[in-house]
């Protein structure tokens, strides 16, 4: 692992589309490209939560691979980052792969990698200290990298590349 990485901030757009969905994607790739990712309205319906619920259960499409997280409060900044994240760190620090995104009705829908497995807060209690450390350190070792991260000093754009 190199001792730093570079983030350019000409990798995203100044201003994102509505709608965007990768074709490249691993998705795609195994869907062919013809399938469609599922309308915002049938997440809705399949979520149970209702237009109402300003921070909705993600959605599961476990057929597709898929898994959708929306909400009034969801950006695509957030999809953004992901995306980031996995291009300079790839497979370093795990995150899912984005298939895409939606904005309708002022909701941000993020499509993207369901990874298979269980919560983290779901198992915590039952865990022996043993694995507990192993976890702790795997997270040491995400943050290290994540702080590894540098800009151009010319082009400083972290937390200030969007303003909304």
């Amino acid at each position: 692992m190199p001792d730093s990485r570079r983030i350019d901030p000409l990798w995203l757009p100044v201003t994102a589309p509505s709608q965007m969905e990768f074709l490249d994607s691993s998705f795609f790739q195994l869907h062919g490209p013809n399938q469609r990712l599922p309308a915002p309205a049938e997440v809705i319906a399949l979520s149970g939560a209702g237009l109402m619920h300003s921070r909705p259960p993600p959605v599961r499409f476990e057929s597709l691979g898929l898994i959708v997280k929306f909400g009034y409060h969801v950006t695509i900044y957030e999809a953004q980052c992901l995306q980031v994240i996995k291009r300079v760190f790839n497979d370093e620090i795990p995150v899912p792969e984005v298939y895409g995104w939606r904005v309708h009705d002022d909701q941000v829908f993020v499509y993207m990698q369901l990874i298979q497995g269980e919560a983290l807060i779901d198992r915590w209690d039952s865990l022996s200290i043993s694995d507990k450390t192993v976890i702790c350190n795997q997270l040491h070792g995400i943050v290290t990298s994540l702080r590894s991260v540098e800009q151009n000093p010319d082009d400083m754009f972290v937390g200030v590349l969007w303003n909304p």
